[in-house]
């Protein structure tokens, strides 16, 4: 299945863009604050966040580990684990790290 917008929404309606939120420029620390003050699971490739999540309270991450391969890959490992990730938002887990 081709990714797009469209298809993003369906697995995760409620996704933000940090590009779209003004966090384009800011540091790991400030997004990941961001993101557990509206309550968002942050989903990265950027292996800072395994370390910083558990400084940041009510932070919560899915971290694609070694995402050298392409978007659509990306987003169907994301589908794979959708159940997952949803859980994580009111597990007492921190971090989820998926491989491809």
């Amino acid at each position: 299945m081709p990714v797009n917008a469209a298809n993003a929404s369906a697995a995760f309606p409620d996704s933000e863009s940090g590009l779209r939120n003004g966090l384009a420029r800011a540091g790991d620390r400030a997004i990941l604050q961001y993101a557990a003050a509206h309550d968002f699971v942050l989903i990265s490739t950027d292996a800072d966040f395994e370390r910083l999540v558990h400084g940041v309270p009510g932070a919560r991450v899915v971290l694609l580990h070694s995402c050298n391969y392409p978007t659509s890959t990306a987003a169907e490992v994301l589908r794979r684990n959708a159940i997952r990730i949803a859980e994580l938002s009111v597990a007492s887990q921190t971090l989820i790290v998926l491989d491809r």
